[in-house]
């Protein structure tokens, strides 16, 4: 019984993933093949009636009528079916077309019969039948023709198979068109078909609508009720409720119809969700910015009203309270050219002033200003530089020194406390690259942090307590400058073991050593 019911539900499904257009062209198919093959039948009954009845097998009479056209049309095909038969050797086909074609010829018809361009038979081996036929009518012997006048007949065709090409040439230059007996042969043919055809008609005209009607409906309803569910489905999700799910499974177009509905539904969710997520994101780096903001900002003004009320005395403690005032300051540019970076770069605005730079000058330029920026805050540093002198990169100098400036600045944020900072950049040249590799010993990042440490206002201690650690953009800012230079930018490190960030830049041709 289960057996049973899960083949009923495979012929089920099968018929229900029948694509549209299968459905369409079966439906068609159907429509023309029906007739087809009642009309076959209804032709066989109607030839074997008329053919016995009027002696269609042969030609009777010089006179054109209907009938006469037809028996015609019967005795050339009955000579091409002979022709054509590769069974049949030369002697036989030539003793059946002498036989056949005596009772045409005794009506003074020639026959003219051509294989591969040389004379297979002709009436009383006549060499004069084409000229004959060609001054009754003017015929392109690569084209069949079927010509009756009153000046004569001409009937021509080519039989091709696959080594041999037949060309059948009847000619008649005594034969007349009589339009008394024309009528006459129409009207036999008319009282022919309805009195022995007519009710077979009725029936082919009966079924044939009769199977379009059923094949439409079935058709109609296996594509209108899918249609139905999409439109009550559109409606829904057009109500805003996406968690609707048109319930219809078939691989066909409409059955992908429906996926994609749902797959749109799914998305479109997913994208409110994401909406909704920047702009919880987008709150989050308001607040960002403006408690980094803040922070130095109420520095400054803290040590100004400490001058301003006298607590700062003395010469010492005004400088140092000026100095506290100026760092504060300038944290507060750090951050607002980060943020305008940062902004600049999403609107497409921020451009770069590209020139050929050598790497070894460019390389002593940064470690005399990087290795001031590390005296100041007791750090070590080392240096190595693995390229030719003659490496050649595209700059724009002032931006991408603020990409060392940061990185090295990242570094000393995040060293480790009671530790002695170590810092060392490296530069290597291999066949199309400079890589620069930028290393600390500080507190490093976490595996789950490390692929976010690039992106914008992200900072892997999310307390914030600490002045020091800047807007959570500079690394941000890095990648966007290294990205408009055609480079690359990622890092690598282990939690506790320092951050090492390297950075790949597209170097210039110049035809200098490399490494492998």
């Amino acid at each position: 019984m289960s057996t049973k019911k899960q083949n009923s539900k495979t012929k089920k499904r099968s018929s229900k993933n029948l694509k549209v257009n299968t459905r369409i062209v079966l439906t068609t198919t159907l429509a023309i093949i029906i007739p087809l093959i009642l009309i076959a039948t209804f032709a066989t009954v109607f030839v074997q009636t008329f053919a016995t009845r009027f002696n269609l097998s042969s030609v009777s009479t010089s006179t054109y009528s209907v009938l006469n056209q037809i028996q015609w049309s019967q005795t050339l095909s009955s000579i091409t079916n002979v022709l054509g038969d590769s069974d049949k050797n030369d002697n036989e086909k030539l003793e059946f077309v002498t036989n056949f074609t005596h009772p045409l010829e005794e009506m003074s018809t020639a026959i003219y019969i051509e294989r591969n361009e040389e004379i297979f038979y002709a009436t009383n081996n006549d060499n004069t039948i084409i000229d004959k036929a060609e001054k009754i009518v003017s015929f392109d012997r690569g084209e069949n023709i079927n010509y009756f006048g009153n000046n004569g007949l001409v009937i021509l065709n080519r039989i091709s198979s696959d080594s041999e090409n037949y060309i059948v040439l009847i000619v008649n230059d005594n034969y007349t068109v009589n339009d008394i007996s024309q009528k006459t042969g129409i009207k036999d043919l008319t009282n022919l078909f309805l009195s022995r055809a007519g009710a077979l008609v009725l029936i082919i005209v009966a079924l044939f609508a009769i199977a379009i009607v059923i094949i439409s409906f079935i058709t109609t309803k296996t594509i209108v009720n899918p249609i139905k569910k999409i439109a009550r489905g559109a409606d829904e999700i057009a109500k805003g409720n996406l968690d609707y799910e048109i319930d219809y499974e078939s691989t066909n177009e409409l059955g992908q119809t429906v996926q994609s509905f749902n797959g749109m539904r799914i998305r479109l969710k997913e994208s409110i969700n994401l909406q909704r997520s920047a702009e919880e994101e987008r709150k989050v780096l308001v607040a960002g910015i403006a408690h980094d903001l803040r922070t130095p900002l109420t520095s400054a003004r803290g040590y100004a009203e400490g001058i301003l009320d006298g607590i700062a005395d003395t010469p010492e403690k005004q400088k140092r309270y000026a100095q506290t005032i100026y760092q504060s300051i300038t944290n507060t540019q750090r951050i607002l050219d980060d943020l305008l970076a940062v902004s600049r770069f999403d609107l497409g605005g921020y451009e770069l002033n590209l020139v050929d730079v050598n790497v070894k000058e460019f390389f002593d330029d940064s470690i005399f200003d990087v290795k001031q920026v590390l005296d100041k805050a007791d750090f070590d540093f080392e240096h190595e530089y693995n390229c030719s002198d003659s490496a050649m990169v595209s700059l724009d100098v002032d931006r991408f020194e603020r990409v060392i400036d940061n990185i090295v600045s990242n570094s000393i944020k995040y060293a480790k406390e009671n530790v002695k900072g170590v810092l060392s950049m490296i530069l290597n040249e291999y066949e199309r690259t400079i890589i620069i590799e930028i290393s600390d010993n500080g507190i490093g990042v976490d595996t789950q942090s490390l692929p976010k440490i690039f992106d914008t206002m992200y900072r892997a201690d999310p307390a914030r307590t600490k002045v020091a650690d800047g807007s959570g953009l500079g690394l941000a800012v890095c990648k966007q400058i290294v990205t408009l230079h055609g480079g690359s930018i990622w890092a690598s490190s282990r939690d506790n073991e320092g951050l090492s960030i390297f950075i790949s830049l597209p170097k210039k041709n110049t035809g200098g050593n490399s490494n492998e």
